[in-house]
């Protein structure tokens, strides 16, 4: 935990990863942003540890220089994928953030960035192709005029 806090002092927030298991894919989530930015927390599924760190990290460096990132959003400029910002509904998941944070009757909120395929295609969309890279849902999905 002392490694941690330390992390989140010296950079703002730190990202914790989630090893797979059996029954559940790998994740990773921000730790820090809700203190020190005022943002909820970050999280990421389905992509490798290396992969998942450089997106938030680097989403963790615009909200540092005062992006301010919401439901429904979409970011577009990190690589050939889009990715669309969906509220995390149960931030439990989110156990260091709860930890550290959450004290006091507090929850910290979350904001899951969801990838396309190279298609464009949402893992939520009727065309959504089975078999390829799966991502675990931590939110809300529907969108208005859908």
């Amino acid at each position: 935990m002392a490694r941690n806090l330390e992390l989140i002092e010296r950079h703002g927030w730190m990202v914790q990863y989630v090893e797979p298991s059996r029954s559940s894919l790998a994740f990773a989530y921000t730790v820090g942003l809700t203190r020190f930015h005022d943002h909820p927390e970050l999280l990421i599924s389905g992509a490798t540890q290396e992969d998942s760190c450089w997106f938030l990290n680097g989403l963790g460096r615009h909200v540092r220089e005062g992006h301010r990132f919401a439901a429904g959003d979409v970011v577009a400029s990190m690589s050939p994928h889009r990715y669309r910002l969906i509220r995390v509904n149960d931030p439990s998941h989110l156990v260091t953030a709860q930890r550290i944070y959450g004290q006091g009757g507090r929850t910290v909120p979350g904001l899951q960035l969801v990838w396309s395929n190279h298609e464009g295609q949402w893992p939520w969309d009727p065309a959504w192709p089975e078999g390829r890279r799966v991502q675990k849902l931590f939110g809300h999905t529907r969108w208005p005029g859908r």
